[in-house]
């Protein structure tokens, strides 16, 4: 006997199921998915070291923690709190020192006592580990946003639709006939789950309260995301087969819920909100959560209506969009009226062509020689040549991305800064990196030659930009950027034991395709609201933070300014105390000096603008 939804009539039609495996952003079917790595940093330094992910661990860089996994957190330990401080809430703590590029060598790697005068930070380990992950990702759906190191937008839209025409073949050749008729504005008939063992997996977010659904009720909208719920839950596990790390997702309709829901549950979780459940999961998020709101516009909007310090968005839902509009303009007042209610029609879009790549450093001591200079400047070019490999090897188009000019920033005490900037000559890949050198020397020659000399030097940077795509790949420009290997990267396909570390080699190879099967966090895990990539944005030696390359001499002249006043402090310091004047009682704290190593504590770390905080996982 035939279940009586089967004589049901769905609300949705035809077409608006057909829409689902165009990928259009209109139809009301639509399933995006945001996957979110575990404490990234964390896990991989974990990954490396063969540790159980119950052993407390945390990333340092220099006498600050850049990333803190979440055994680790169950002690209060933070991001950007001192190590010392760290070891007293937890004394069986691992620290592990990102791994670095000491001045003179030609390859970065895991120095037990770093020193930040003769050392620069390189994330290489962490973006190899990433681009084997998105591997997975690309092999198991079509539609994939890059959105850093450790998280990813998926259009899971077309892969549903085909899982539903399997699970449903009459759905499948219905629409095929009305397809043909002509009459896909027809509504589709109301799915019969009663005989389909199916469920969802994660966890599912309440319904709205003047909304109630039975399981033998559900419409299609439903069905959708059960499925999407399976589909992430098989990316999920794959990735933690494979590489043995950790994700969390979140199942919405659109990419603004889907980052909301990816944090609601972790770790090692995902959350499904179903189209019926937005508006009771929206009015429990503070507005200055989403994406865009966490900045000055946040701070506008707050002064403009008075909201309460909750920042509830139902507050917001009762304001005009005729007073928005006044408020804010109409084009902000638009987008801000239709996103506090969940609504979002952007689409997952691939990787954006890459515009720019900076390497950085501050110097304490300052440099004081060209030969010192000449080295920096090197590891600059082998620090951007590996991002270059990085996104020839993430680009799903197979194209070497050329940079065409590149600019040199020089910056000496009292003289503010200068810089330099030619065209790199054409060549062929498999000289780039000795012309991107040459280059780089030659301009550090003619800053040189000017008054009042280039030392002593207290930063200097490299950018290149204007990056061209035309370049195919081919066989004799497959390993143009690093010796290839004999023995390839091996996934680890068991949990690795703490007495055998995984290694180097995982974190050494250089990035090729792996092996896979055909077919990138809470609120503590991103606090800004800006994504930034490796592509726009470096991370600073001195304080941990990822900046924007178009703020870097800002932030670096921050942190001169900053050392400049602790020295002068020092300095009046040792005068009053030579002098027998006993100097004013300050608070203790840890000591610092524009000398020594830079100690960004919890109350040490400026405030940065938004958008400067990301990736950390």
């Amino acid at each position: 006997m035939e279940h009586a939804s089967r004589s049901k009539q769905s609300r949705f039609t035809f077409a608006q199921f057909d829409a689902l495996r165009k990928y259009s952003s209109n139809t009301p079917l639509r399933t995006i998915a945001h996957v979110d790595l575990d404490a990234f940093y964390a896990q991989c330094e974990t990954v490396r070291l063969g540790l159980d992910p119950d052993v407390p661990l945390a990333c340092q860089q220099w006498r600050g923690l850049i990333a803190v996994n979440y055994a680790a957190r169950k002690f209060g330990i933070t991001r950007h709190e001192d190590i010392t401080e760290a070891k007293k809430k937890c004394p069986d703590l691992v620290l592990a020192h990102v791994a670095t590029w000491k001045e003179g060598d030609t390859q970065w790697a895991y120095h037990s006592d770093p020193d930040i005068r003769a050392h620069k930070v390189s994330l290489d380990p962490y973006r190899r580990q990433s681009k084997l992950i998105f591997d997975i990702f690309y092999s198991l759906c079509e539609k994939v946003e890059y959105g850093g190191l450790d998280e990813a937008f998926f259009d899971l839209s077309k892969l549903v639709h085909g899982r539903i025409c399997k699970v449903f073949p009459d759905i499948a050749t219905l629409a095929e006939t009305k397809q043909e008729m002509d009459r896909l504005e027809d509504f589709l008939p109301f799915p019969d789950m009663a005989a389909k063992d199916l469920r969802f997996e994660g966890e599912l977010l309440p319904l709205g309260e003047d909304e109630s659904l039975d399981e033998e009720d559900q419409d299609w909208d439903q069905v959708v995301f059960l499925f999407a719920s399976r589909i992430i839950k098989e990316i999920r596990t794959t990735v933690w087969e494979k590489m043995k790390y950790t994700c969390s997702a979140g199942i919405a309709p659109n990419r603004v819920l889907a980052k909301l829901c990816s944090g609601y549950k972790k770790p090692n979780n995902q959350t499904v909100l179903r189209p019926c459940a937005v508006s009771r999961f929206m009015a429990t998020v503070k507005f200055s959560k989403l994406r865009g709101l966490g900045g000055k516009l946040g701070e506008d909007i707050t002064k403009a209506f008075d909201v309460p310090e909750s920042g509830s968005i139902p507050f917001l839902l009762q304001i005009q969009l005729p007073d928005l509009v006044a408020a804010l303009g109409e084009e902000t007042a638009n987008w801000l009226y239709h996103v506090i209610r969940g609504e979002d029609h952007s689409d997952v879009k691939p990787r954006p062509a890459i515009k720019s790549m900076l390497s950085a450093k501050n110097f304490r001591p300052n440099i004081k020689t060209k030969d010192q200079a000449e080295k920096w400047l090197q590891i600059f070019v082998m620090d951007i040549m590996g991002r270059i490999l990085e996104v020839r090897d993430s680009d799903r188009d197979g194209k070497i991305r050329m940079p065409t000019t590149m600019t040199l920033h020089h910056r000496q005490s009292g003289e503010g800064a200068r810089s330099r900037q030619c065209p790199i000559p054409t060549c062929p890949p498999s000289s780039l990196e000795e012309t991107l050198f040459n280059t780089a020397k030659s301009l550090l020659r003619q800053l040189e030659k000017e008054g009042p000399g280039a030392y002593p030097c207290y930063q200097l940077s490299l950018g290149v930009t204007g990056f061209d795509s035309t370049i195919t790949r081919n066989r004799a420009i497959e390993g143009f950027l690093v010796k290839p290997k004999k023995t390839p990267f091996l996934v680890p396909t068991k949990e690795p034991s703490p007495k055998q570390p995984v290694g180097l080699d995982s974190f050494l190879q250089p990035i090729e395709k792996q092996e896979v099967d055909a077919g990138v966090a809470d609120a503590s895990d991103h606090q800004g609201d800006d994504e930034l990539s490796d592509a726009n944005s470096f991370v600073c030696d001195d304080c941990a933070q990822r900046i924007n390359i178009d703020h870097s001499l800002e932030h670096q002249d921050w942190h001169f300014a900053r050392s400049l006043a602790e020295q002068l402090q020092a300095d009046e310091h040792e005068t009053q105390s030579t002098a027998g004047v006993q100097p004013e009682s300050k608070p203790t704290g840890k000591r610092q000096n524009a000398t020594n190593e830079a100690q960004p504590s919890g109350n040490k770390v400026p405030k940065l603008e938004k958008g400067q905080r990301t990736l950390f996982g």
